[in-house]
């Protein structure tokens, strides 16, 4: 035989050791502990004498059976670990979907925690484990999400709406009768090797914020009572908006650092990955859309930036408390090359953008989930969220080196993202003859009402209790923050029935029948915001229309009739 050839049955051996390796399979059986197993101590091969001239080759015996794996039998293939991820909207994948399709329940129901097989993390770790287990060529889609690879684990449980305080509680509906979610941080590995955290976007209420915007757009006064455009409705509210959540951001630090906490005594040994928010508008001169004006985008970007300062400031404070802990910071706005931002020039607005607009489902409205028919707007889309993806898996291959020393593959990764349809003329018209005739529920299950209650069965009020009542400019005496809603007669808005939203500024002059000064049938406001946050007095000077004359009613304010 040459020197040159291998044995026949020798390169079988070869082949199968190597399909096992790259399959993360154990010889003789599989075990699930992610720790590494210590190899037997091998002794002496034993001497074999030559056999006699003429003894044939003895016959080889059967295999035996394979036994159960015992505690010191040989691992082949790279050392197993789990990764867990928590997190609210932009981290579970909502809006990745070209057709509002998600993972769905065990009973093929949609699961409105939004979870997506294109959401930035299943991206990355897709691309990181192919190069563990090269034999792997998956198809990534939105309604589908693989959470094993070999012997590594994926324990998801991001979920759309989520707040820090659902790591260790239960995220319930609008409404608060049935769990969207269970407790995040509850039934997952304690050894995970990593953590990821992206959280704290819903607890500075961002999601307020562009609530606040849709409903400007989506209000019907307009086109019922002339008086405002919705644009200059969606400027002043947002703006009023942002003032109002500052007082959300304040403590933001403090709860990251707590939620971080959990996080390491569940998982004392994992490397902690926290997530910022992609930024899905310019620091100015932002191109507006049908919903959206573009000044509305300028006013939103300080409130973005300083939701990322607020999450980098807690991971500060943890840090501090716990120095041999790793804790790495992902900014997808400095993620790209050179420090580059991942979306920039895909921002709102733009012909390629990277996040969805307003996103309108009529069939899920016409159901009565008013909340859930909007759930997917300004969120990242397929593109934004592969694009982010892509650059999270570099940035994890770089940080964790001893895990993911080949780095990401995507070449045996199959992804088509594609961005969601725009709404069609019969959708947007449906849409909006609906928010024209039920303008009192375009606001339920929202948390804020700074629009809404502007609305009511006779007429726009402009309330005294909203407005001008000073005990806005502190929180009530009474124990506890006012319950969003109101007694006077605008729309309940928030559905909290009775009491009224605070907003942490004082309006002058305070007498509301003094707000406007009639020239024939055109008023001028002469209002100023200023206190709380706003330490500039703001101008609201609009010039309105209106058929006739407001009345000006005694302890409720303005109404045009």
């Amino acid at each position: 035989m040459s020197p040159s050839r291998v044995p026949r049955r020798t390169r079988v051996y070869v082949v199968l050791a190597t399909l096992s390796a790259a399959l993360g399979l154990l010889l003789p059986a599989t075990v699930a502990s992610a720790d590494p197993i210590p190899l037997p101590t091998r002794g002496p091969l034993p001497t074999l004498s030559p056999l006699p001239s003429g003894v044939p080759f003895p016959t080889r015996p059967p295999l035996p059976v394979p036994l159960p794996c015992p505690p010191t039998c040989v691992v082949l293939g790279p050392d197993p670990y789990d990764a867990v991820v928590y997190g609210d909207s932009y981290t579970s994948g909502e809006g990745a979907s070209h057709d509002h399709t998600y993972v769905t329940k065990s009973d093929g129901s949609e699961d409105w925690t939004h979870k997506s097989g294109l959401a930035p993390f299943a991206v990355a770790w897709t691309a990181l484990e192919m190069n563990r287990y090269p034999l792997y060529r998956p198809t990534l889609t939105s309604d589908t999400m693989r959470t094993t690879y070999g012997r590594d684990r994926l324990f998801f449980n991001a979920s759309s709406g989520a707040w820090i305080k659902h790591l260790n509680e239960p995220q319930m509906e609008k409404g608060g009768t049935v769990v969207r979610n269970p407790p995040q941080a509850q039934d997952v590995p304690t050894m995970a090797k990593i953590a990821y955290f992206g959280l704290g976007g819903n607890d500075a209420g961002f999601a307020d914020l562009v609530s606040t915007a849709a409903e400007a757009y989506l209000n019907p006064a307009t086109g019922r009572f002339g008086v405002f455009t919705w644009q200059t409705d969606q400027e002043q509210a947002v703006a009023l908006e942002v003032g109002r959540l500052q007082s959300r951001i304040t403590p933001l630090p403090g709860k990251i650092a707590q939620g971080l906490e959990t996080v390491r005594e569940t998982h004392p040994v994992a490397e902690i990955v926290v997530a910022l928010y992609p930024l899905p508008v310019k620091e100015s001169g932002n191109t507006g859309m049908e919903e959206i004006t573009g000044h509305t985008m300028d006013l939103m970007y300080p409130f973005a930036t300083k939701v990322n300062q607020a999450i980098r400031d807690g991971v500060a404070q943890f840090q501090a408390s716990h120095p041999n802990t790793q804790v790495h910071i992902f900014d997808p706005n400095t993620a790209g090359p050179n420090g580059t931002s991942v979306v920039a020039g895909h921002e709102l607005g733009r012909p390629d953008t990277y996040f969805q607009g307003l996103v309108r489902r009529p069939d899920v409205l016409w159901s009565g989930k008013i909340f859930k028919s909007f759930q997917e707007s300004f969120h990242p889309n397929e593109l934004g969220s592969v694009a982010i993806g892509k650059a999270l898996a570099t940035f994890l291959a770089a940080r964790m080196p001893a895990l993911f020393p080949q780095g990401p593959n995507f070449d045996r990764v199959t992804i088509d993202p594609q961005p969601l349809a725009d709404a069609t003329p019969d959708e947007i018209q449906s849409v909006g003859q609906w928010a024209y005739t039920n303008s009192a529920q375009v606001c339920e299950e929202t948390d804020i009402d700074s629009v809404c209650r502007a609305i009511s069965p006779t007429g726009i009020v402009l309330s005294t209790d909203l407005w001008f009542d000073p005990r806005k400019v502190l929180p009530y005496p009474l124990p506890g923050e006012p319950v969003p809603g109101g007694s006077d007669t605008g729309s309940p808005g928030g559905g909290g029935g009775g009491g009224s939203t605070w907003i942490p500024a004082e309006y002058i002059p305070k007498d509301p029948c003094d707000i406007f000064r009639p020239v024939r049938y055109q008023f001028y406001t002469g209002v100023q915001v200023r206190g709380g946050p706003v330490q500039t007095a703001t101008a609201i000077d609009t010039l309105i229309f209106a058929p006739k004359k407001p009345k000006c009613v005694p302890g409720v304010g303005l109404i045009f009739e």
